[in-house]
């Protein structure tokens, strides 16, 4: 077992890392399950977001019932849903079964990343915490761009069911790195058996609310960018390996990207005016990626000025709860996080359906990140109010 915080750290990353990889798998392979079966973009667009359709179900009974089972039982019973997940996807043959296998396998990585977050928590102190919280979140863009630029690859290999059963062997991984290195904080405490309800008042519960809208409509347009990107530049003659690892430059971008935004915002006293260039800046470098030739630098920039204002939206999200109700408050902002992300890709996907072009998602990507800026004004003038 590890005793090292930071190792502790290093260790739960993985997991997140392996949340962001089977996530990212069915985007990463949509030239070859259109081929294979036949789907169109409105049913992938579907299938990326049911990885993310039950939290909307479990974000707020997850929280409720953080505090009556151990931590560590619970992150090892959502990463063996998700491999599950990942094993019921590559014995698809069809929409209904790919479908089943992503929801489970959502489900799976809801539950593991609420009480990930918990176990983080417990080992750093105020000081500490919050520089281990933005390095546990890079892990999720890691395992996107690892995915983007290997799932192509060892599709033409193995095909894309072998795809879906390699992200349900890195969960196999995954859980026996946890079970035998993780252990508790020193001095930490048993679960207890804690009570059930769930109380904010009016006036916070709607501020949290519009935080939660503010969330989900800042990462619809990161994850449209992410699920559409590798489509659109394979219509335009990429092949998949080539046009995978070009997109994945936004997730590798992000990594800097993260705490640039905070330092900025920190640095000046003015996180609404960072917030606003680089939404402006990042929808702009989305915007010409379907009309201009130079994908890599594009992705590149899109990622690292798409994922500045992160720390921004979430710092002010978390200053608008009272510490009592930070538990269910982030219950609510996932609720609509996931909400969002596991119906509106969908959505998203119909469009280029109905226009003929995978560009029309980008396009959409780069005008909600444009309309970011207002909505998190907005928020901005309510709170002062």
């Amino acid at each position: 077992m590890l005793n090292n915080r930071w190792a502790i750290l290093a260790l739960l990353i993985v997991v997140r890392l392996v949340m962001g990889f089977q996530f990212q798998a069915i985007a990463s392979v949509t030239p070859f399950i259109v081929s294979d079966l036949g789907l169109d973009f409105a049913q992938i667009g579907s299938l990326v977001g049911f990885y993310m359709l039950p939290g909307f179900i479990i974000a707020i009974p997850g929280a409720m019932l953080g505090s009556r089972f151990k931590d560590l039982t619970m992150v090892l019973f959502g990463i063996g849903v998700m491999a599950l997940g990942g094993v019921i996807t590559g014995l698809a043959d069809d929409f209904a079964m790919l479908a089943f296998g992503r929801l489970l396998g959502g489900a799976g990585a809801v539950v593991q990343s609420i009480f990930l977050l918990k176990m983080v928590a417990e080992w750093f102190d105020e000081k500490s915490v919050i520089t281990a919280m933005a390095l546990l979140l890079c892990g999720w863009p890691v395992g996107i761009a690892i995915a983007l630029t290997t799932m192509a690859p060892l599709a033409e290999t193995w095909g894309w069911q072998g795809v879906m059963h390699i992200t349900a062997l890195a969960c196999v991984v995954a859980i026996a790195a946890v079970w035998l290195c993780y252990r508790p904080p020193p001095g930490a405490r048993a679960t207890g058996k804690g009570g059930m309800g769930f109380h904010i008042p009016r006036r916070e519960l709607g501020l949290i609310c519009y935080a939660g809208l503010v969330w989900a409509f800042y990462n619809l347009a990161y994850f449209s960018y992410l699920s559409f990107g590798p489509a659109m530049l394979i219509e335009q003659g990429m092949d998949a390996a080539t046009a995978g690892t070009a997109i994945s430059l936004a997730s590798w971008a992000a990594l800097p990207g993260l705490p640039m935004g905070g330092f900025l915002a920190d640095r000046t006293g003015r996180p609404g005016l960072v917030l606003t260039i680089c939404c402006l800046l990042a929808a702009c470098a989305a915007g010409a990626l379907p009309v201009m030739d130079q994908p890599f630098v594009l992705s590149a920039l899109t990622g690292l000025f798409a994922a500045a204002p992160a720390g921004i939206i979430m710092g002010r999200a978390i200053s608008i709860m009272s510490p009592t109700n930070r538990a269910q408050g982030n219950a609510i902002l996932y609720t609509f996080f996931y909400g969002s992300m596991g119906l509106v890709p969908g959505l998203v996907g119909w469009t280029a359906d109905l226009t003929g072009t995978a560009a029309a998602p980008i396009y959409i990507s780069a005008a909600v990140l444009a309309l970011t800026a207002p909505l998190f004004l907005g928020q901005y003038l309510l709170v002062r109010r």
